[in-house]
Protein backbone atom coordinates (compact mmCIF):
# COMPACT_ATOMS: atom_id res chain seq x y z
CA UNK A 1 0.00 0.00 0.00
CA UNK A 2 2.90 2.43 1.10
CA UNK A 3 4.83 1.80 -2.48
CA UNK A 4 1.50 2.52 -4.22
CA UNK A 5 1.15 6.11 -2.47
CA UNK A 6 4.79 7.25 -3.16
CA UNK A 7 4.89 5.84 -6.73
CA UNK A 8 1.44 7.82 -7.28
CA UNK A 9 3.57 10.72 -5.52
CA UNK A 10 6.40 10.07 -8.24
CA UNK A 11 4.60 10.22 -10.95
CA UNK A 12 2.23 12.98 -10.04
CA UNK A 13 5.73 14.87 -9.76
CA UNK A 14 7.03 13.72 -13.28
CA UNK A 15 3.35 14.51 -14.86
CA UNK A 16 3.97 17.60 -13.06
CA UNK A 17 7.73 18.68 -13.76
CA UNK A 18 6.14 18.09 -17.88
CA UNK A 19 3.89 20.40 -17.59
CA UNK A 20 5.87 23.14 -16.22
CA UNK A 21 8.53 22.74 -18.62
CA UNK A 22 6.04 22.94 -21.48
CA UNK A 23 4.31 25.85 -19.75
CA UNK A 24 8.11 27.31 -19.94
CA UNK A 25 8.40 26.55 -23.22
CA UNK A 26 5.18 27.67 -24.70
CA UNK A 27 5.91 31.10 -22.56
CA UNK A 28 8.50 32.02 -25.49
CA UNK A 29 6.44 31.86 -28.73
CA UNK A 30 3.22 33.42 -29.25
CA UNK A 31 -0.51 31.42 -29.68
CA UNK A 32 -1.35 27.97 -28.29
CA UNK A 33 -3.52 30.72 -25.59
CA UNK A 34 -6.01 27.49 -24.84
CA UNK A 35 -3.10 24.83 -23.96
CA UNK A 36 -1.09 27.80 -22.20
CA UNK A 37 -4.30 27.91 -19.68
CA UNK A 38 -4.91 24.89 -19.36
CA UNK A 39 -1.20 24.58 -18.24
CA UNK A 40 -1.56 27.79 -16.28
CA UNK A 41 -4.28 25.93 -14.19
CA UNK A 42 -1.83 22.79 -13.36
CA UNK A 43 1.20 24.98 -12.55
CA UNK A 44 0.09 28.24 -11.27
CA UNK A 45 -0.49 26.56 -7.40
CA UNK A 46 2.81 25.65 -7.25
CA UNK A 47 4.03 28.94 -9.00
CA UNK A 48 2.18 31.23 -6.70
CA UNK A 49 3.98 30.56 -3.05
CA UNK A 50 7.21 30.84 -5.03
CA UNK A 51 6.38 34.53 -6.66
CA UNK A 52 5.46 35.32 -3.61
CA UNK A 53 8.41 34.55 -1.88
CA UNK A 54 10.88 35.77 -4.55
CA UNK A 55 9.10 39.29 -3.82
CA UNK A 56 10.37 40.07 -0.91
CA UNK A 57 13.55 38.74 -1.03
CA UNK A 58 17.09 39.62 -2.96
CA UNK A 59 16.19 37.62 -6.63
CA UNK A 60 13.37 39.98 -7.36
CA UNK A 61 13.67 40.74 -10.61
CA UNK A 62 10.93 42.90 -12.52
CA UNK A 63 13.32 41.35 -15.87
CA UNK A 64 13.05 38.00 -15.39
CA UNK A 65 10.18 35.62 -13.42
CA UNK A 66 12.68 33.28 -11.81
CA UNK A 67 9.54 31.43 -10.34
CA UNK A 68 9.12 28.19 -13.00
CA UNK A 69 13.21 27.81 -12.69
CA UNK A 70 12.64 27.60 -8.72
CA UNK A 71 9.76 25.50 -8.95
CA UNK A 72 11.27 23.16 -11.48
CA UNK A 73 14.07 22.59 -8.95
CA UNK A 74 11.56 22.50 -5.99
CA UNK A 75 9.64 19.55 -8.10
CA UNK A 76 12.92 17.75 -8.86
CA UNK A 77 13.85 17.95 -5.09
CA UNK A 78 10.12 16.33 -4.46
CA UNK A 79 10.57 13.74 -7.03
CA UNK A 80 13.85 12.87 -5.98
CA UNK A 81 13.00 12.59 -2.43
CA UNK A 82 9.50 10.27 -3.24
CA UNK A 83 11.79 8.20 -5.70
CA UNK A 84 14.42 7.69 -3.04
CA UNK A 85 11.46 6.32 -1.09
CA UNK A 86 11.00 3.63 -3.43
Amino acid sequence: MIHTIYTTFYTFFIILQMALLLYMLLSWFSGGDKLKSLLSLLIEPVLTPVRFMLKYSIFNNPAADLSPLIGFVIILFLQDFFGRLL
